[in-house]
């Protein structure tokens, strides 16, 4: 180390291999200082000669694998430096084939000769360092990410394979690690605002919004850890500034002109943008500059425009494998792919319009198949489904998933019995969402009646009064049943008609009534 330190450019680029293939057996040596040395050597040595260490950077990188799953947390975070300053050297050219060794993807059509004659076991560090079982490690590799894709010059290329696992960091077990998360993918959406400035000029000059948030005046908290309102960690609903269209006549004073999903300053926040206590991150000589002025508070408010279309972008790339793992009866794998899909409609909002029926037809195989069963439980998995079937409600319009689960309240359905009480219980879900968002609603605006559901309500009703599955109900379809009539019973009561309120009375008393017992001989003998 110290030679290399004093060898300059001419020097280094007469013995480049040499100097390379001590650095990398270093990195490789089972003694831990040994390791600390070579993770020290190989930063300094790549910044300083990173142009001619181009054709060197996926032998660097693969040395470092054993770092990563080193026993001792300090090696495991200057590994991370180190696989940084690797990252540098590999640009536009082999940094992908070093994202391939953290990833363990493989070719398909490639097969190493070793294979053919002993097993050969491929390791996904990525995914190991996202569920480290130190805290610390944790943290500094989620911001390690975030430093990937502000600050690498071939960050494009990287975007799809890096930022699932930075989703992930959203619901990491230790919630200031998750607060955390929140703050530095808002980062990367400010980075995607800068970037393609022409392409959101038009969306934020004409303040065109979604039809969920009723012209901006409704808002949902973030589902922060997978669960609703982060599970009561994130407080109250932070709103932003919302989206306004040009002033054409100048209506508004200069003073109330503002920019689209902006806070207010800290000084000048009203009760509706105050964002609470601010977290501190803990002081460390080894966290990345890009993060210094990083600012985390408890009460997160909607993702920034920017956030929400940078995640929508790559949702699609993974969105269909996230549907197979979301019926996997094996409860880690159904967990986390529940809360990945989660977060990625957290920030998709209106966008999985386009995956709904897979993503019906996923949900209804969890809660009615073995997925189900196998994690009841688990409180956390159910928890997570709920959050996912409401935030399904929140964003989509409802006539869209009305028309996907309208058919299991129909005599006629073609589903099996488990499969029809699943999908009334996704739709009890859904329904529970969209009130949430028309709940939201307090303002002074003009008033909004059923909002968006006005259209399904009576066909609900209707349909609800004429089903079979009131004759003879078991006690899990009633309380199925229960739970749809219950979802917008009490906010919507005073819009119902008269009509509908005797549909609903009837529905009630059917699912009240219990069936008679059966008379013994004695007793009917008197």
């Amino acid at each position: 180390a110290a030679l290399l330190a004093r060898c300059n450019a001419n020097q280094v680029y007469s013995w480049v291999d040499e100097a390379t293939g001590l650095i990398r057996a270093q990195a490789m040596d089972p003694f831990h200082e040994v390791k600390t040395l070579a993770c020290e050597t190989m930063m300094s040595f790549c910044y300083n000669h990173t142009e001619m260490l181009l054709h060197f950077a996926p032998d660097l990188g693969r040395s470092l694998t054993s770092c990563l799953v080193h026993n001792h947390a300090k090696i495991r975070m200057q590994a991370l430096r180190a696989l940084t300053s690797v990252f540098y050297c590999g640009v536009w050219k082999h940094n992908f084939e070093i994202l391939q060794i953290l990833m363990a993807w493989q070719d398909p059509n490639k097969v190493p000769i070793k294979a053919f004659y002993e097993s050969v076991t491929n390791v996904n560090y990525m995914s190991t360092l996202t569920f480290d079982r130190h805290p610390a490690v944790r943290r500094f590799w989620f911001e390690t990410l975030a430093n990937w894709l502000l600050r690498l010059p071939d960050k494009v290329d990287h975007e799809p394979y890096l930022f699932p696992y930075l989703l992930q960091g959203l619901c990491d077990e230790n919630e200031e690690i998750a607060l955390e998360s929140f703050w530095l993918i808002e980062k990367c959406g400010e980075l995607y605002e800068s970037e393609n400035e022409e392409s959101l000029r038009k969306e934020k000059q004409y303040g065109f919004d979604y039809s969920w948030t009723y012209s901006g005046r409704a808002s949902i908290p973030f589902p922060l850890l997978g669960l609703w309102a982060g599970g009561g960690i994130t407080g109250d609903v932070v709103k932003r500034t919302v989206a306004a269209g040009p002033d054409m006549m100048g209506e508004r004073a200069l003073q109330e002109h503002k920019k689209r999903d902006q806070l207010a300053p800290a000084g000048s926040r009203k009760e509706e943008e105050d964002l609470g206590e601010e977290v501190p991150l803990p002081s460390r000589d080894y966290a990345w500059p890009t993060f210094r002025d990083l600012a985390v508070y408890k009460k997160l408010p909607r993702p920034r425009l920017g956030a929400r279309h940078w995640v929508r972008t790559h949702t699609r790339r993974y969105i269909q494998a996230t549907f197979n793992d979301v019926v996997d009866f094996r409860e880690c794998t159904t967990l986390n792919a529940g809360r990945l899909l989660c977060m990625s409609m957290a920030y998709t909002e209106e966008g999985v319009t386009e995956w709904l029926q897979p993503m019906m037809a996923a949900l209804i195989k969890f809660y009615s198949g073995r997925a189900w069963a196998a994690s009841s439980p688990d409180q956390k998995v159910l928890d997570t489904y709920t959050t996912v079937c409401k935030l399904v409600g929140v964003f989509l319009d409802p006539i869209s998933y009305w028309e996907q689960l309208k058919d299991s309240l129909s005599p006629d359905s073609p589903m099996e019995f488990d499969q029809r009480i699943a999908s009334v219980r996704v739709l009890a879900l859904c329904i529970e969402g969209s009130m949430e968002a028309l709940l939201s609603v307090n303002d002074d605006g003009p008033a909004l009646g059923m909002g968006r559901l006005a259209p399904i309500i009576p066909e609900l009703i209707s349909m609800l009064h004429a089903s079979d599955l009131l004759l003879a109900p078991t006690d899990l379809s009633r309380k199925v049943l229960w739970d749809l009539v219950l979802s917008f019973l009490e906010p919507l009561k005073e819009h119902l008609s008269f009509t509908q309120v005797s549909q609903l009375l009837f529905v009630s008393l059917a699912l009240a009534a219990k069936a008679p017992t059966e008379m013994t001989g004695q007793e009917m003998a008197g």
